[in-house]
């Protein structure tokens, strides 16, 4: 099972490719530290899978009856932009320009570790995100992580 954890500053060069950070790779299982796909995410970053992750995700989505309308819309826009991507030699990533148009991400980025997969965001969007979240996190912790039991 993976578990990522962390926080990482990253630049993009002038072909929109950054450099992996080690201790980001380095928490992967080896076999799963140079394959990954790479998709649009929720509130205006990319989310980068590895592989493994990734073809979990999709046996998910094909147990979804395809009938079922949202399920086709939730299919079809999850999929748009999906792209399979592997680290260079120098272990550095590819992001399509497509995918940089979508969530808006200029020279400074910002890696974040969610659990088994990482989010990517432009550094300021993440900056202004993280000040700005629109709700209370005491709250919204009390909401999300009380025992079901109660």
């Amino acid at each position: 099972m993976i578990s990522l954890i962390g926080e990482y500053d990253c630049k993009l060069d002038a072909k929109g490719r950054f450099l992996m950070p080690a201790g980001l790779r380095k928490q992967l299982p080896e076999d799963q530290q140079s394959d990954f796909v790479i998709n649009r995410g929720l509130d205006k970053c990319l989310v980068m899978y590895p592989l493994e992750v990734w073809e979990k995700e999709l046996a998910r989505l094909q147990s979804r009856n395809q009938y079922v309308k949202k399920n086709r819309v939730f299919t079809r826009m999850f999929l748009n932009g999906a792209t399979r991507l592997a680290l260079d030699g120098n272990a550095r990533v590819l992001i399509p320009k497509r995918l940089m148009e979508h969530a808006g991400l200029n020279k400074e980025i910002v890696l974040v570790a969610q659990i088994d997969k990482i989010e990517i965001w432009d550094k300021a969007a993440y900056e202004e995100w993280l000040n700005e979240p629109g709700f209370d996190f005491e709250d919204l912790a009390e909401e999300v992580m009380k025992d079901e039991e109660q």
